[in-house]
């Protein structure tokens, strides 16, 4: 547990009654950490973190992969053809109405 980020459970209903009562929380107990030590504690929250992480797998990967690709595909297709036709579109009325 890190003593920068997080509150220990028995101490967080006294820090309420506290901050309700105009008084300073538990956050003015909190010991002053320099800087090393508030880079040490903050590495060791994100290794404790990255614990916590799952990974994909090589074919979990894969198949999202491969439907990304494919809808990269099929939208890039369906915004030509909807761009192609407005375009047809925008020169039928230029033609109808006689601007050159």
């Amino acid at each position: 547990m890190s003593r920068v980020t997080e509150f220990p459970d028995d101490d967080a209903a006294s820090v309420n009654r506290k901050a309700e009562g105009g008084r300073a929380g538990l956050a003015s107990r909190l010991p002053k950490l320099n800087w090393g030590q508030r880079i040490a504690a903050f590495y060791h929250a994100i290794k404790l973190e990255m614990r916590k992480t799952t990974w994909p797998s090589r074919a979990d990967v894969w198949s999202t992969t491969l439907v990304v690709l494919i809808a990269v595909v099929f939208f890039g297709f369906y915004l030509f053809g909807v761009d192609w036709v407005i375009t047809k579109g925008f020169e039928y009325l230029g033609r109808a109405f006689g601007a050159s």
